[in-house]
């Protein structure tokens, strides 16, 4: 056992007895990583057998819990076969699980049995369950466990009062196990003169000042040195920073309190078309449905190998109703959509052909309504049981995974929102700037033919790269035509004041890019002078967009560039402030678009 944990295994059996008092479990027991491939049991109450006490990711509570992210509870031995065994072994039937994630690293859970007066659990249970896990989490915040580190802000240190950013449990997946943030590099001694955007022999573009990329030496000067960023300075903005962190994590927790019941979305839909044309594959499979009774109206996803009678859907809807009956659960009328992935070519699928029909419930997350319904043209055998079997628990896992990023997407945009305002409503330049390289980064990313999470994460990045600024006297910088060096070191801070503002509510991900979002592909950038592909993606991505909505801006200090002279600029730019690569194809959308 790690000593921190051992340090504070009292304090952890402390709130696991919280899941006795808040959601009446009458067994719970806490599992911790241990850094490797295992978990650990570490304290536990009210079980008397049947408790591993190591288990590993092939659990499928460890496993449903990497994967989902999110509470979940089983009611009945029957109701989920593959939690089956775990109840049985341990005498229970009903069953919570809160996972415990650090810095987007599942590396907990928190396991609850048996609610009082043989009660089943309930969706309120899920947000009590999952509060127990996060101060479980909590505790471990600025512990150098689990293969993960804190960070601080600029280089003050711990004993000097800066603040250890806490980690959210729906981050992103962890970063190199090296601190992020690294205190600054010395600063260039900075002009006198308004602070311009000058790349390598191009003239002076004056830009606003949250937006101007930092001035830079050209490539051939000799680098100058100069003092090093001032602690006392980086301490000044701590508390602000503590301050508007825990604002948009209140905010972030009011909108996870008032978070709709969980529903299918026309989102899922996309993923359950795909899994149902799979389905089709297995030997002897005819039709394969999916039914989603309360969800969007009520919907039915058909498709078949070949189109099928009128006579035979009746058949099919008739065997569904049958199975629904049976077992008192309700169905209403849906709205049936059916296709023919292979083609409308081959006879049609009638009632004579459908020789077994197997129907068996979807569950994800906490959803009820849904089901799966699968025709043979005979009796499957054995292997044919197996794929069914097993590609159910994929389409399971399918929704889950989809509702689960949805979720994610959208809680984390809600929060970017957040640590905006309010101070940029308040300077509309900066606000339609910030607007615009968001708009222009979408595009961007999309044109690049990205990964929907790749576009999602520019998306935030693009819309945080700045945040910074809010805590660095902005209000007295803006509009401000001649700064002094004081003031340019300062505002050289924003990168890594931007990325301590975002680590703990959106994870390390996103705070990397923010970080990173002044260097240069030459390596001649600040905070960390990374070069090439070692600064991240989106990062690159939004400082070509930032550059070209700052150069082409209607309300900036000097008369806007025309498109055709900022491509050039852009463009010389290539190899040097740039990704060569992604100038070239920034130059390609740019054409397309115009």
């Amino acid at each position: 056992m790690h000593p921190d944990i051992e340090e504070l295994q009292s304090k952890l059996k402390e709130i696991l007895y919280d899941c006795a008092v808040e959601i009446r479990a009458t067994k719970a027991a806490l599992y911790l990583w241990d850094g490797g491939e295992r978990y650990e049991l570490i304290t536990q109450f009210g079980f008397r057998g049947g408790l591993r006490a190591v288990t590993d990711r092939n659990d499928p509570v460890i496993d449903r819990s990497g994967r989902g992210r999110t509470a979940f509870f089983v009611n009945g031995l029957s109701a989920e076969p593959r939690f089956s065994e775990l109840l049985y072994e341990a005498s229970t039937d009903r069953m919570l699980i809160a996972p415990i994630y650090l810095r987007g690293q599942l590396v907990g859970v928190v396991d609850m049995r048996d609610k009082g007066n043989k009660q089943p659990f309930e969706k309120d249970d899920l947000q009590k369950g999952q509060r127990i896990a996060d101060r479980i989490s909590s505790l471990f915040a600025n512990k150098n466990i689990f293969g993960q580190r804190f960070i601080t802000l600029s280089d003050v240190p711990i004993s000097g009062g800066a603040v250890v950013m806490a980690n959210s449990p729906h981050s992103s997946p962890p970063a190199a196990a090296a601190p992020m943030l690294a205190p600054p590099k010395a600063a260039p001694p900075p002009p006198a003169a308004p602070l311009v955007a000058q790349w390598p022999e191009m003239p002076e573009v004056v830009m606003p000042v949250a937006v101007r990329p930092q001035p830079v030496a050209p490539v051939s000067a000799p680098r100058p040195s100069s003092p090093p960023l001032a602690a006392p300075s980086a301490r000044s903005h701590l508390p602000r920073t503590a301050t508007i962190i825990q604002e948009a994590r209140s905010v972030a927790e009011h909108m996870a309190a008032s978070l709709p019941p969980e529903r299918i979305t026309e989102l899922e839909m996309v993923a359950v078309r795909d899994m149902l044309r799979t389905l089709l594959l297995i030997p002897s499979a005819l039709v394969a449905s999916f039914s989603a009774f309360g969800h969007l109206g009520g919907v039915q996803e058909v498709v078949s190998r070949a189109p099928i009678t009128d006579e035979g859907m009746s058949f099919l809807q008739a065997k569904l109703a049958a199975w629904l009956a049976k077992r008192g659960e309700p169905s209403t009328l849906v709205r049936t959509s059916v296709q023919q992935p292979f083609g409308p070519t081959a006879p049609p699928i009638s009632s004579a052909q459908l020789q077994k029909v197997f129907t068996a419930p979807v569950n994800a997350g906490s959803m009820t309504g849904l089901y799966l319904t699968v025709g043979f043209s005979g009796n499957p055998d054995r292997a044919a049981h197996e794929m069914l079997a097993a590609l159910h628990t994929q389409l399971q896992s399918t929704i889950e995974h989809s509702m689960m990023r949805s979720a994610t997407n959208s809680m984390r945009l809600r929060i970017a929102e957040a640590l905006l305002e309010p101070d940029f409503n308040h300077f509309p330049e900066l606000r339609r700037h910030s607007d615009a390289v968001v708009a222009r980064t979408d595009a961007f990313a999309r044109f690049l033919a990205l990964a929907q999470p790749e576009v999602e994460s520019a998306h935030v990045v693009a819309l945080t790269h700045d945040c910074g600024m809010r805590l660095l006297d902005y209000d007295q910088l803006y509009r401000k035509r001649n700064l002094t060096p004081e003031e340019l070191i300062t505002l050289r801070e924003h990168p890594a004041v931007g990325a301590a503002l975002v680590e703990p509510l959106l994870g390390p991900e996103i705070a990397r890019a923010v970080l990173s979002h002044h260097e240069r592909f030459d390596g001649r950038g600040y905070p960390n002078e990374l070069r090439g592909e070692d600064i991240p993606l989106s990062a690159r991505i939004v400082q070509i967009c930032d550059a070209y909505e700052a150069m082409v801006a209607t309300d900036n200090y000097q008369p806007p560039e025309t498109h055709e002279r900022t491509m050039e600029l852009i463009e010389r730019g290539a190899g040097t402030q740039f990704d060569p690569e992604l100038v070239h194809r920034f130059s390609e959308m740019m054409r397309t678009a115009r």
